[in-house]
């Protein structure tokens, strides 16, 4: 359906001017300032605490309507009867009201009406709080529902109308106050019924919202308001009292929801949430023509969940991260990739997510220790079924590290996987062999701490000995163990689990041993490492030029 949305203020309802009474043939003693008293008796006027009935003029000018607070008007017309009513409806005139609907006259009526009205009774209970002019009590426009009634049932035979009166809490939360109003407004939008019947706003229909009536603050709060609930299918009815053919036509909506759907892109993104799904639901709609920040926004979405191939692709024919694409992708700069997911570690643990903490800190550590194995065992490893296994010509190779290993210790640590070697080198010397996956080397996490132990050992034994939680014996210090146990429990993880599975006690803790460890473990290809991990991360700088180029829009 159609549906006009309209708020009502102290002004919409007034008695015709002067010019507009000589111009109905009506006398000086028939101006609506003088035939108003005729109107009401002296116990109506009692019962208003002796509040000043005069009609006023903001100007005074023959042109110039008269105004009446609402309540008043509104308690007056509902005493009178039948034909007392009609005399008072010949005086009545609606300035912003007859140019809403002269405005509507070139699109598809409204087939319902939600009209806000304002009720602050429960808040000036006493005669000594309602007896001033002055008092907001009097300037509410619940009192006006009945001539509302005839007045849009006049303009819109047949289309039902729901009247909504908005009733404060107390003094401090009045229709002035705008987290209470926005409360309040927000509460009727989601309850919102015409008829009994929920309201249903389909694509291709309208919903006019006539928005500058009432205070500041609900005015504010019904444009919101109907912007979330109904979005692009908003029109909104602006005009003024004074410019009868103001305005030409509806505004469109979608041009107010759209700043309203940036900024709060903006705050998403400000917020560090790396919510980038929720960002491009929010303002897809009004990227479709700019390349650039839906790159950065494919690439964020990919990064979020670890497609960090995927992530580096989007960025390729970016402008400002072209280069470092093609940085990162050589193939001495194998390891960024670990940099990429411990950093995500970091971000999963900010939004209070321990167990993808967790899983993507450790992960990080089984891509960079695979990444490093292919890249100083890529001659001699096979991949049959596309399982990666250790080749028995490395043991023939002088050239490789494997053969160099000195030390007792160091040479322990691949004992074991010498032996099996050798036993399939002897035996792939037959003819027709079959070989079984058991009999060979699978380039796992435990065949590769021990290869990067035995070549290392004097390096990390000196440097960085913490290293050993991935090859120690201890199965309650081995954080492979720790992570087999884990990840077989269905259960949650606290701060501090996750602190104990790294042997660290704080957060600060834990982002220096995984940056230390990740520095140490690409150090023979990468000296220098990084000095933090948002330094190592990629997508810092891309949500840093996120929120720039969505900042812009």
């Amino acid at each position: 359906m159609h549906l006009w949305i309209v708020t009502i203020g102290s002004s919409d309802v007034q008695l015709i001017s002067d010019k507009v009474n000589q111009a109905k043939g009506r006398t000086e003693k028939q101006r609506s300032d003088k035939v108003w008293n005729c109107w009401y008796t002296d116990d109506l006027r009692a019962d208003c605490y002796d509040i000043s009935f005069e009609p006023k003029q903001i100007l005074r000018d023959q042109e110039e309507a008269y105004r009446i607070s609402p309540r008043i008007l509104g308690r007056v017309y509902q005493a009178s009867d039948e034909s007392r009513q009609q005399e008072i409806w010949d005086y009545l005139t609606f300035p912003l009201l007859d140019n809403f609907v002269q405005a509507l006259n070139n699109y598809p009526p409204p087939e319902a009406i939600a009209v806000f009205l304002t009720d602050q009774s429960t808040i000036f209970e006493s005669d000594r709080q309602r007896s001033t002019l002055k008092s907001p009590y009097w300037q509410d426009t619940c009192e006006l529902e009945l001539i509302l009634q005839t007045y849009f049932a006049e303009k819109f035979p047949g289309a039902p109308c729901k009247f909504i009166p908005l009733i404060p809490k107390s003094e401090a939360e009045s229709l002035d106050n705008w987290n209470a109003v926005l409360d309040l407004v927000r509460g009727e939008f989601r309850n919102l019924t015409i008829a009994d019947q929920p309201i249903q706003v389909n694509s291709g229909e309208n919903v006019y919202v006539s928005h500058q009536a009432g205070t500041p603050a609900i005015s504010s709060a019904v444009q919101f308001c109907s912007l979330a609930k109904f979005g692009d299918r908003v029109k909104f009815l602006v005009s003024n009292e004074y410019n009868p053919t103001f305005p030409e036509k509806p505004l469109e909506g979608s041009s107010y929801l759209r700043g309203i759907r940036i900024q709060e892109a903006k705050a998403l993104l400000g917020e560090k949430s790396y919510n980038y799904a929720a960002v491009e639901a929010l303002i897809g709609n009004y990227l479709k023509e700019n390349e650039e920040i839906n790159m950065l926004l494919n690439a964020a979405r990919n990064w979020n969940v670890a497609k960090f191939n995927d992530f580096l692709d989007c960025l390729k024919l970016h402008p400002k991260f072209a280069s470092e694409v093609t940085e990162r992708t050589r193939e001495e700069n194998w390891w960024w990739k670990a940099y990429e997911e411990v950093y995500l570690a970091l971000i999963r643990k900010d939004q209070g997510n321990i167990v993808e903490a967790f899983f993507h800190s450790f992960r990080a550590f089984e891509g960079i220790f695979a990444a490093w194995g292919q890249i100083y065992f890529k001659q001699h490893i096979e991949s049959p079924k596309g399982i990666p296994y250790l080749s028995p010509s490395v043991l023939t190779d002088t050239e490789h590290p494997f053969s160099k290993v000195s030390g007792k210790k160091a040479k322990k640590a691949i004992s074991d996987i010498k032996s099996k070697l050798e036993s399939l080198s002897q035996k792939l010397q037959g003819e027709d062999v079959k070989i079984a996956k058991h009999e060979r080397v699978e380039m796992n996490l435990r065949t590769l701490c021990n290869l990067f132990k035995s070549i290392r050992y004097a390096d990390y034994d000196q440097n960085c000995p913490a290293l050993k939680i991935f090859w120690d014996d201890d199965d309650d210090q081995n954080v492979s163990e720790k992570r087999n146990l884990i990840v077989h429990q269905v259960q949650g993880m606290a701060d501090s689990d996750l602190w104990q599975f790294w042997g660290v006690s704080s957060q600060e803790d834990w982002k220096n041993r995984l940056l230390e460890f990740l520095n140490f473990i690409v150090k023979q290809d990468f000296p220098e490492g990084f000095a933090t991990l948002e330094a190592a991360s990629l997508m810092v700088k891309v949500h840093e030029e996120l929120e720039r180029a969505i900042a812009s829009l």
